[in-house]
């Protein structure tokens, strides 16, 4: 795994928690009951735990009444989070002065025992604000928070915003053990109810069940979902199956109440007005419940209808160093996306506009669907950010197009696929799983999650049909323009030939996805063996009709634009007078069951970027 590093805002106290984390743990208030980066040879994480009676004889009493104690002694690789004595005392007073473990049901065993235990490995200094990277053993996310106590300076580690690692990173030879001091006990309310429990929330709340969006926001899981495709990939023989759930999730950009008071908004009538200020065309439209009601609007772009939670904004792997790639967010709000940006090291919607939103690090809470977000400003559609998009290079992996590979923890997530398929790194879908594509009967259609360096792909991951493939997929939707569209990808000689579609209807010739750049058809000479750097060669592949890759990101140890297997093809120009979605489509026109349709990421790029009229050439980031 690659070690990362802690990302924290610039406040002081988040300086004082990095110095205080590189070094030792300050005890405050609480029990230091262990060092950091002990490592416990010979024992396994039960055995661990078996040896510190007086801290945790309680969570071994779980454990060995959920049946777990054998696999926390055998061989594996876990994160045991795990509550003290005190820890449980406190969480059976909470219940009445007479309950204790005899209480607690079997179902209830089981489900604290495996609320404490994360599929993996997780150190504190590979982690970062927002949720540890895999759920833990009953499929919920663990919220991580690293923070500094402003009285006594003491650097904390929170989990779920309540429980604090006091005793951090005891390597065992099956793992690790933190030491915690409140029992998990992770949110089962569906996000309108998480919302509504917090009183500084009152009128987002309001406004939601108002608007009757708080019912988009209730879905958990596809009940009627089981996974049954299971084929070889023909290179690796690997074995390849469904994802094992199909879950549902969704994220809220909230605003507070003390916000919305500095906006001179007090209630939620004047929210109602405020929305009728923002969105004019909506004002004259009684029924909240309407989409094209002015405060429907102006609640349904603060939705998304996938779980995005702090750490998972963005996926930079393999990026250069200095380059966050911007991420595009499809909104509840028809066709209408927001902008998210790393900016000085802070989240930011709408970069760029008049109108720029932070997320603020401390405010989100997750739950059993979904996770909020509390903003520091209020998120509108402005004409500001209208024009900042008409303006902007819109490059976008594949798969961020698809809630589905967010909320079953899909896209990116390596660490959870190794535990799951014989790859390490792919699943196959049936059509219907993935709401926004169709696939033909003849289609193999997976996902690769990629290693680091392994593949020259932006994000590192791709999608793929194999075979004769017949693909067809809604993309991002952008404001009204003229754009040019193109497609990213990495050739070699196990690729397809594919037609590609646009709104259904062919565009151009068949694309062979088995010419290498360096091909006399493209072009591709490397920058350093130009006189002028690549400008001219640039101009003579755009004639062709392809593009070099980026800069900014990288297969093993090049940069792809140095890469003769990265290009970019441009599809073509398009322009469009209204918010609307469109389609794309690939499809086969070549005879080989083992042929590639390898899908990596696509741009929207305006005129404004691709031909401005003072003629400087695109950024090649």
């Amino acid at each position: 795994m690659k070690t990362r590093i802690y990302k924290f805002t610039t406040s002081t106290l988040k300086k004082i928690g990095v110095i205080l984390l590189l070094g030792i743990m300050v005890s405050g208030c609480v029990e230091d009951i262990g060092d950091s980066y002990t490592t416990f040879k010979g024992d396994m994480i039960y055995s661990y735990l078996e040896k510190k009676p007086e801290l945790y004889s309680e969570y071994i009493a779980i454990l060995q009444k959920a049946g777990l104690n054998g696999m926390l002694s055998a061989y594996g690789t876990y994160t045991c989070l795990a509550p003290t004595n005190e820890a449980f005392k406190l969480y059976y007073k909470s219940f009445g002065p007479k309950f204790t473990i005899d209480s607690l049901s079997a179902e209830q065993i089981d489900y604290l025992a495996k609320t404490h235990i994360v599929d993996n490995q997780y150190v504190t200094d590979e982690l970062q604000d927002g949720v540890l990277p895999n759920p833990n053993m009953n499929k919920r996310y663990i919220s991580i928070k690293f923070t500094s106590d402003s009285i006594t300076n003491t650097f904390k580690i929170l989990l779920n915003d309540s429980s604090q690692i006091i005793s951090r990173d005891n390597k065992v030879y099956n793992g690790v053990v933190h030491g915690i001091n409140r029992v998990l006990r992770p949110s089962e309310a569906q996000l309108p109810e998480l919302i509504k429990a917090n009183p500084e929330l009152s009128i987002f709340a309001e406004a939601l069940k108002i608007t009757g969006l708080n019912d988009s926001l209730l879905l958990i899981e596809d009940t009627k979902y089981k996974p049954t495709k299971v084929f070889k990939d023909e290179y690796n023989g690997y074995e390849i199956v469904n994802p094992a759930s199909r879950k549902y999730g969704y994220t809220a950009l909230v605003e507070t109440n003390s916000l919305l008071k500095r906006a001179g908004i007090n209630n939620l009538n004047d929210l109602i007005e405020k929305a009728k200020e923002i969105y004019p065309t909506g004002a004259n439209i009684t029924d909240f419940t309407n989409r094209e009601n002015s405060l429907n609007i102006y609640m349904a772009y603060h939705l998304v209808n996938k779980v995005i939670f702090l750490n998972k904004f963005f996926y930079a792997t393999d990026a250069v160093k200095g380059f966050t790639p911007d991420e595009f967010i499809e909104t509840m709000f028809p066709n209408r996306i927001i902008r998210a940006s790393k900016v000085n090291n802070r989240i930011t919607l709408n970069h760029d506009s008049e109108n720029p939103v932070q997320i603020e690090e401390t405010g989100g809470k997750t739950t059993v669907n979904g996770v909020y977000h509390v903003l520091d400003n209020m998120l509108i559609y402005s004409p500001s950010v209208e024009q900042m998009l008409q303006n902007t290079r819109i490059r976008f992996d594949i798969v961020s197009l698809f809630p589905e590979f967010a909320n079953n923890n899909i896209r990116g997530s390596r660490d959870f696929m190794k535990k799951n398929n014989s790859s390490g790194d792919r699943f196959g879908f049936e059509d219907g799983y993935i709401k926004d594509v169709t696939i033909s009967k003849d289609t193999r259609l997976i996902y690769l999650a990629g290693k680091d360096g392994q593949w020259a792909n932006y994000q590192s991951d791709e999608l793929m049909g194999l075979g004769s493939y017949d693909i067809t997929m809604r993309l991002l939707p952008v404001p009204p323009g003229t754009y040019e569209l193109r497609f990213g990808y990495s050739a070699n000689s196990l690729r397809s030939v594919t037609q590609i579609y646009v709104d259904n209807k062919p565009v151009g010739i068949p694309l062979d996805l088995r010419i290498m750049a360096n091909d006399p058809r493209v072009g591709w000479i490397i920058d350093s063996s130009t006189e002028d750097n690549g400008v001219e060669n640039d101009k003579m592949m755009r004639n062709r009709g392809y593009m070099k890759g980026p800069d900014t990101y990288y297969y093993g140890q090049t940069i792809v634009r140095n890469y003769s297997g990265s290009l970019r093809r441009i599809i073509g120009t398009f322009t469009f007078t209204d918010y609307s979605s469109h389609t794309l489509r690939f499809k086969s026109v070549i005879e080989n069951p083992q042929s590639q349709c390898m899908m990596d990421y696509f741009e929207y790029v305006p005129k404004s970027v691709f031909n401005p009229s003072d003629g400087t050439p695109e950024a090649r980031e």
